[in-house]
């Protein structure tokens, strides 16, 4: 029978063994699958997995109603709460099994930035700040602007509903940002009317961009209408647009502003670093000390501020005709340039501005002209309780 049958002796008669125990039912297929799994995720588990997952969509926590809820999220609450997390994937499929798998936009593709575009390179121990706005409107028209803000690298957020853009609402979301988390060396924005000054009056420096040299802050203006030169408020960005605006139906700015703090303390406390397991908290606390501003600073309320010495970098995309423009004025740099990327940074103590062009981040900028910048009023030096050594922002430059 086994010879015909293609079999075992062995299977001939563990077979025989069956029948003469079950009968015909013992000749049925026998399932391959181990009576026991090792490597199966353990109920609680899994139990647990799916109830965070539920929790976060269903809005009941005032704080992670706004948080991820990807596998890497659920890994980390996992842990918060004393349990071993099973790998990303195995979470993913124990979602995918209860049916709590949405599928991920697909995300737009940003032009990549020209291989000359100069990024910075902060000396170690450097404080970096970025910001932008985003506009949203409510129910009914009223239009409110989103003040995100963040201290790199830990991505740790100040956040705030401006119910306009003024310079006086500004120049207080940077004061209580700065009174919070300290002032930066560095701020990298955007080319905002808010802070661009006139719309027409060349070499003019507006109110908020005194306040920021008056501090002892350099300021990175990014190229206009480039937001992938901003990458890190960008991605920021999306994770507002997604985790707070579109989690819940807005009926007012006061609704907006009484749960922006819960969003904020996911992001300071629950979020995790991109990439990583470590929370934005985590790496922030090893940061050193900041420079707080003292709570009774107003120099932001004053009708006018002095000019301070410091640097303000623009960086620039060459035109056709080989010029930059920036603070309502126009620098020829020659035909030659054109289709390039270059940084000028303005002295404002030796009212010179110097142009930079670096061909790639592998090689050191070299400087390609200079132009006087007409002032005329006093510069005074930064207040001494402001004062501190220069940070090393770009490579060294070529002589």
């Amino acid at each position: 029978i086994a010879r015909e049958l293609g079999r075992s002796r062995k299977w001939f008669y563990e077979t025989l063994k069956r029948f003469q125990q079950e009968g015909r039912a013992g000749l049925r297929a026998k399932s391959r699958q181990p009576h026991r799994k090792p490597r199966q995720t353990a109920s609680e588990i899994e139990a647990a997995i799916v109830r965070i997952r539920k929790l976060i969509v269903s809005g009941e926590d005032p704080i992670l109603r706004y948080g991820n809820y990807g596998a890497e999220a659920i890994a980390a609450e996992l842990r918060r709460a004393g349990m071993e997390p099973p790998s990303h994937a195995t979470i993913y499929r124990i979602l995918h099994r209860h049916g709590l798998v949405k599928p991920r936009p697909k995300r737009r593709r940003q032009n990549a930035l020209p291989r000359d575009y100069p990024w910075p390179s902060l000396s170690t121990g450097a404080k970096l700040h970025v910001m932008d706005f985003m506009i949203r409107t409510l129910p009914g028209g009223q239009r409110f602007y989103a003040a995100n803000l963040l201290e790199m690298p830990c991505q740790w957020p100040f956040l705030a509903a401006l119910p306009a853009k003024t310079r006086d609402l500004v120049g207080g979301f940077f004061v209580a940002a700065w009174q919070e988390l300290g002032v930066p060396d560095v701020l990298q924005v955007d080319n905002d009317t808010v802070w661009r000054g006139s719309s027409s009056a060349p070499y003019t420096i507006s109110f908020l961009v005194r306040l920021w040299l008056l501090l002892g802050v350099q300021v990175i203006f990014i190229p206009p209408y480039t937001p992938q030169a901003n990458t890190w408020i960008e991605s920021f960005n999306q994770l507002w647009d997604r985790n707070f605006w579109q989690r819940t139906r807005f009926q007012s700015l006061e609704k907006v502003q009484q749960q922006l703090p819960y969003f904020q303390t996911y992001c300071r406390e629950r979020r995790l670093l991109p990439g990583t397991k470590m929370t934005v908290q985590d790496c922030r606390s090893a940061q050193p000390g900041p420079l707080c501003l003292p709570d009774d600073f107003h120099w932001h309320r004053q009708k006018r501020l002095p000019l301070t010495e410091g640097f303000l970098h623009f960086i620039r995309f060459v035109d056709a005709h080989g010029d930059i423009a920036f603070l309502n004025a126009i620098w020829p740099l020659g035909s030659q340039w054109a289709g390039k990327t270059v940084r000028a940074t303005l002295d404002v103590k030796q009212s010179l501005v110097i142009v930079y062009h670096q061909a790639d981040r592998d090689t050191n900028p070299q400087r390609i002209a200079e132009f006087p910048f007409p002032i005329k009023e006093d510069v005074y030096p930064v207040p001494e309780r402001f004062r501190r050594p220069a940070p090393s922002i770009w490579p060294d430059e070529a002589p």
